[in-house]
């Protein structure tokens, strides 16, 4: 009975050895193989899967001030329409109004002083003499005619003192002094004649130069009106006030152009493809747009353009599949029929069916 016990113990150990041996043998065997390659993944049995943002239809419109300033007014509401143009809020402008009011002073002085001068300038008359046909004032023209007048009466009285004189019937200094005085009238005259013309002459210049004055004043103005004009925040188009979040008496800055944000009603999602989808994404192409956070189905939209360039992307996924060592081009997805999703809401696109039959001018880029 031993000897059969111990026959069978060496049978099992023989057996436990042998059966040892071979699984070392291949496990070596095994481990020393060269690895096998693996099989290339085929993309035309993949299903498209992109990921997306929801945006307005044409992309958005941002409104942010030129500088920093504190709201005064607002006069929207977060979610309602709005026309091109339409007043959004108000900034302080306190500075910027008197700053307003100095040119506008200026232009109504300079103004006053051109009317005088226009006065003076409508009383004119034709200088006599000479000259006759030059325009003058109608002050400096009746003196001329008044040294005119005078000098006539002194040269009649030359006239008269003449014979006498020759005669000794009037002294010859009394002659003298006629001609002299003859001879100092005509100098008056043609002073005057001088002055009259210098002074028209200076008087339209003065005007000129109030024009002047005046066109640069309302220059300045306009100006002032501008930049007033400015802190007033509009909408540059019609559509959905889709974020405004300012309140009064908060300070906003150029860099918080992302606070006001206007768009079309109608929304799109921007699509990032990854290179190696590019010849599989077509214009026409309809898509099935699932909420990336719960799975949910949004909607559904068609391709209308894709970028001819690529890029990085700029926000991650929880995507396990996701891939960050690759390049992304850009399409836009017009959603049909959907409205409830968000702006800057993360969305997958599946691609539902095959590709679309292009039309004539359907592959324009964006």
């Amino acid at each position: 009975m031993r000897r059969i016990r111990a026959v069978l113990l060496f049978l099992f150990l023989l057996l436990a050895g042998v059966i040892g041996l071979f699984y070392i043998q291949a496990s070596l065997k095994r481990a020393s193989a060269p690895p096998i390659p693996s099989r290339t993944p085929m993309l035309d049995t993949a299903p498209v899967r992109l990921y997306g943002l929801v945006e307005p239809l044409g992309r958005e419109v941002f409104v942010a001030p030129q500088q920093a300033r504190r709201v005064e007014k607002i006069f929207v509401k977060e979610g309602q329409t709005v026309a091109a143009g339409q007043e959004l809020c108000e900034l302080e402008q306190a500075v910027e109004r008197q700053a307003m009011e100095v040119p506008l002073s200026r232009v109504k002085e300079l103004e006053g002083q051109l009317d005088i001068l226009n006065d003076e300038l409508k009383r004119r008359m034709p200088l006599p003499g000479r000259a006759a046909g030059q325009q003058v004032l109608e002050g400096a023209a009746l003196r001329v005619r008044e040294l005119e007048a005078r000098l006539d009466l002194v040269n009649d009285l030359v006239r008269r003192y003449k014979p006498l004189s020759q005669k000794e019937a009037v002294a010859q200094v009394e002659y003298s002094q006629r001609l002299l005085e003859a001879e100092v009238v005509r100098s008056q005259i043609a002073t005057a004649r001088s002055q009259a013309v210098l002074e028209y002459s200076q008087k339209s210049l003065e005007a000129e130069l109030l024009r002047r004055q005046i066109a640069t004043a309302r220059a300045e103005a306009e100006l002032r009106r501008r930049e007033l004009d400015a802190l007033t925040l509009r909408s540059p188009i019609q559509g959905h006030l889709y974020k405004f979040d300012l309140r009064v008496g908060e300070q906003i800055i150029p860099q918080d152009y992302r606070r006001i944000v206007i768009g079309r009603p109608e929304k799109q999602v921007c699509l990032f493809v990854e290179v190696f989808w590019l010849d599989r994404v077509r214009v026409g192409d309809l898509f099935l747009v699932q909420d990336a956070d719960t799975g949910g189905t949004a909607g559904s939209g068609r391709v209308t353009a894709v970028s001819e360039y690529v890029g990085a992307r700029d926000f991650r996924t929880e995507d396990t599949l996701e891939r960050l060592d690759t390049k992304y081009a850009q399409a836009v997805l017009n959603l049909e029929g959907t409205s409830s999703l968000p702006l800057g809401k993360l969305v997958l696109c599946i691609r539902n069916g095959g590709h679309a039959k292009n039309k004539p001018g359907e592959n324009d880029g964006l």
